[in-house]
């Protein structure tokens, strides 16, 4: 059997990618709300960088990665309204979403002839890295358009656009990469036990 080519492995990622474009601009279409239609336009912009990026670097991501990226779009961009309902959603996402990236940022170290401690090292120091840079972001929005991005807010049940605080910005960010750190650190604790071979 003849070994796939970068050229055909990158087609059906693209038809993958196209398809899942497709259901999520429908879906836009369906629901026709504006906030809808901007978290929609940013996670295909988001799909699309990352299928940019591993075509341009030929990172060779699989499937199982690609799956990943689509779950980041969907609980952090599409259900972003949650955020607003459920003022533990956040932290849970700063949780789960640093064992997803571990995903991502391990395959790229395993190109590296490194130990496999130093690989999963670097890979909870750069998923750290990327929280940190979030969250920095996160505030530099917040103190231009005032967002409303850092600390917790809850929806005032009597008005839509009223939205009470519950937690401070500081502890907010704190907390936030507490959560990230204890998730790149469960990745490697998984990594470990359950996916090292050796």
């Amino acid at each position: 059997m003849k070994p796939k080519t970068s050229w055909y492995i990158y087609r059906h990622k693209r038809r993958s990618i196209f398809a899942i474009i497709l259901l999520i601009l429908i879906s836009m279409f369906l629901f026709q709300n504006a906030t809808f239609e901007i978290r929609t336009l940013t996670a295909i912009a988001f799909l699309l960088a990352f299928y940019s990026v591993d075509h341009f670097f030929d990172l060779k991501f699989k499937h199982f990665h690609y799956g990943i990226i689509l779950l980041i779009a969907i609980f952090t961009l599409l259900l972003s309204p949650l955020y607003f309902v459920y003022p533990q959603y956040d932290k849970m996402q700063h949780f789960v979403i640093p064992i997803l990236l571990s995903f991502l940022v391990f395959h790229m170290m395993t190109k590296q002839k490194l130990e496999l401690k130093w690989k999963i090292a670097f890979t909870a120091i750069t998923v750290l890295s990327i929280l940190t840079i979030h969250e920095i972001m996160e505030y530099s929005l917040d103190l231009l358009f005032d967002l409303k991005l850092q600390g917790v807010f809850l929806r005032d049940l009597a008005g839509l656009q009223k939205l009470n605080i519950i937690q401070n910005q500081i502890d907010d960010t704190m907390i936030d990469l507490i959560w990230g750190l204890a998730g790149a650190m469960t990745y490697g604790i998984m990594h470990l036990k359950f996916f090292n071979k050796n």
